[in-house]
């Protein structure tokens, strides 16, 4: 199957014949009916019965389904709803809590009869990815532990730019009162935190769009702005350029 230039939702059915490959972007596949049996990256388990399986881009899996089966898949570009890192830090094969039972239900119903329209492929697959993320165990890293303050709050917003992170949110991640933690920052960065993640947001648009793969609305939606008219007036006024330009600049 071809790479999509944006997330696309849709329920499938599977043959019983075994079939190996792999495609240029991230796939998660949800449960409806029957299970399917899979190996992703040297892992094995089954969809069906509470479980789901995430498959990163580039990794090799193979899949078989005996019986009757219908399953929602969801293929997501490889770059824009989450970072990479976090994709790939995410397990292959992942239970199914009563909260994301819902949403399977949720886009079972939507996608029965044709896939959802690009707008809500979108949101439902950016709500799944950052649900999956949320419920993986935090890394425990000596590293992380000792980290200057301020560099476990850039490291953040590097990672969530495309959030509305609050300064009570970076102040909690750099293990500082909010007041401490702004004039700490301001210290280290010579900016504030709102002005910083407003540069990483654009940055991050920058990148997209050289990219090409995503339109323009969905990469505002990607890096945290309401809409293209946002993103547009935001990097007329901060950069003096336009998402146009910076796509032709690639």
């Amino acid at each position: 199957m071809a790479s999509p230039h944006r997330p696309t939702v849709s329920t499938r059915s599977y043959d019983g014949h075994e079939r190996r490959h792999a495609h240029d972007h991230h796939q998660i596949v949800l449960p409806i009916a029957g299970t399917l049996d899979m190996e992703v990256g040297g892992a094995c388990g089954r969809v069906g019965d509470g479980r789901g399986v995430l498959v990163a881009d580039g990794v090799p899996h193979s899949f078989r389904s005996g019986g009757a089966n219908r399953f929602v898949v969801l293929d997501v570009p490889a770059a824009g709803l989450v970072p990479e890192a976090a994709v790939r830090a995410c397990n292959a094969f992942f239970a199914i809590d009563g909260a994301l039972d819902g949403l399977v239900r949720y886009l079972a119903a939507e996608a029965a009869d044709r896939p959802l329209d690009p707008v809500l492929a979108h949101h439902s697959a950016g709500l799944l990815l950052r649900a999956l993320e949320a419920r993986q165990p935090p890394p425990v890293s000596p590293a992380v532990s000792t980290k200057d303050p301020i560099d476990r709050a850039l490291a953040l917003m590097a990672e969530r730019c495309g959030e509305a992170l609050t300064v009570a949110e970076l102040a909690e991640a750099a293990g500082l009162a909010p007041s401490r933690f702004h004039e700490r920052f301001r210290a280290r960065t010579g900016s504030t935190p709102a002005r910083l993640l407003a540069e990483l947001r654009l940055d991050r648009a920058e990148a997209l769009l050289r990219d090409g793969r995503l339109p323009l609305a969905e990469v505002a939606l990607a890096v945290g702005f309401s809409d293209q008219s946002a993103l547009t007036r935001s990097l007329r006024r901060r950069r003096g350029t336009t998402p146009g330009a910076v796509r032709r600049s690639r």
